[in-house]
């Protein structure tokens, strides 16, 4: 397999974190594209949450509870070697406080980075950037 191809299959497996758990709300797609020690960086979750799949479980239920409509784009994806990095942007209705975002009835806009290494075909660390707010 080449390396172009290695790196496709990464894209393909980073995008279904946001894709599959967040937007289609399908959890157990943890199960299939995380390892079973991915740690997920980002200062605002947790210290608990962090680890494993279930954890990664807990927090995008508690993240499309939290905010019902969400919708996810990726705005940009560039992948080198074992590294995915998507710049995403999120509008969504925070309906309860999560991670320091408070509640509102009105939508907001979340932009961010996520930075993933793949080992294996599993997704092992995600690094979290993410401000409410827009690039206009």
């Amino acid at each position: 397999m080449s390396d172009f191809q290695d790196q496709e299959e990464n894209e393909v497996l980073a995008h279904r974190f946001h894709m599959d758990m967040f937007q289609k709300r399908d959890l157990s797609a943890a199960d299939e594209i995380l390892a079973t020690d991915f740690v997920w960086r980002n200062p605002q979750i947790p210290s608990e949450l962090i680890h494993g799949p279930e954890n990664a479980k807990k927090i995008a239920s508690a993240v499309v509870d939290s905010m019902p409509d969400l919708r996810i784009t990726h705005d940009e994806t560039i992948s080198k070697n074992d590294k995915v990095m998507i710049r995403w942007t999120i509008i969504g209705t925070a309906k309860k406080e999560i991670f320091g975002i408070p509640a509102s009835d009105k939508p907001i806009t979340l932009v961010g980075f996520d930075l993933f290494r793949i080992y294996n075909g599993k997704i092992v660390e995600m690094w979290q950037q993410f401000s409410v707010g827009c690039w206009c």
